[in-house]
């Protein structure tokens, strides 16, 4: 028969199960409200003002000091990346990437939503002046070309790119499936030709197996009834270091490429800290 833990161990084990039970719950139920009761637009506000706040993207950062990580590098120096031309690099941070893009030899269009890291990545490019930084999101670049009007219309229409690139894990800010689509439809639209290199957090980070996950579905029902404008979908979450975000599995991978006219030449899961896939137009 095991033997007994002390009474003292027994009452701390049992307090420290009912605070992460009670933590689990006020995430849960934060997220739920959160998502369900702000419309996107102020969702975006949001997350431009907490990476405003993230002096690791800006230079002495120490996401910037990395530079390329190794499977940047690695996708950079290989077939059908290009070796040279231009490049299209969405959600540029303040950066990091462009940095080390312009020193290769590339001339880049870079653009971030967020003004303190946009102003950090056009003192970069100011040493560069076939490149060039522009104040803009995802959006942005999507009205660009639907309607031919916005900040980035100027820099993106008439012209040829030979490679798109979003940064670090800025695919996941794109919230919906039909925003996804509309965003690779854009760039397949700018780029017919170009790869597109990607990565993403995955979807099995966001993973809602949980007992306490068994309260969403009820609470996504009471929020439809009291008409809240929006609604959240297995995957979004809400952290204060990452402000809403959406988790991406494969098939969501697959099933945007695939809509969109691109085929997936690779999808790196498993042997590196960062899922990254490159697309290619069919």
């Amino acid at each position: 028969m095991p033997q007994q833990l002390p009474v003292l161990v027994r009452i701390a084990l049992a307090s420290e199960r009912i605070r992460n039970t009670v933590e689990r719950l006020q995430r849960l139920l934060s997220e739920e409200v959160l998502w369900a009761w702000t419309p996107p637009p102020q969702r975006e506000a949001v997350n431009r003002a907490v990476y405003c706040g993230k002096d690791n993207y800006l230079p002495g950062g120490w996401v910037f000091e990395i530079g390329l990580f190794d499977w940047e590098r690695a996708a950079f120096a290989t077939p059908p990346f290009p070796s040279g031309g231009r490049i299209l690099l969405g959600g540029a941070g303040g950066g990091r990437e462009l940095r080390e893009l312009c020193g290769m030899g590339f001339d880049v269009v870079a653009f971030e939503p967020s003004e303190r890291l946009c102003e950090s990545a056009r003192q970069i490019v100011s040493a560069y002046p076939k490149s060039t930084v522009v104040r803009a999101s995802f959006g942005d670049l999507v009205t660009a070309v639907e309607q031919r009007t916005g900040p980035l219309a100027a820099h993106v229409l008439n012209t040829s790119f030979d490679a798109v690139l979003f940064g670090l894990a800025s695919f996941n800010y794109v919230f919906t499936e039909s925003d996804r689509y509309a965003l690779l439809r854009t760039a397949r639209a700018i780029a017919p030709r170009a790869p597109l290199l990607l990565s993403f957090l995955p979807g099995h980070q966001g993973a809602e197996t949980g007992r306490l996950d068994r309260l969403r579905p009820l609470l996504r029902r009471l929020f439809e009834l009291l008409k809240a404008p929006s609604s959240r979908r297995p995957g979004d979450r809400f952290m204060l270091e990452n402000g809403f975000i959406h988790y991406l599995t494969l098939d969501e991978i697959r099933t945007v490429a695939d809509r969109s006219g691109y085929r997936i030449v690779y999808c790196r899961q498993e042997t590196t800290p960062h899922p990254h896939a490159l697309l290619m137009p069919q």
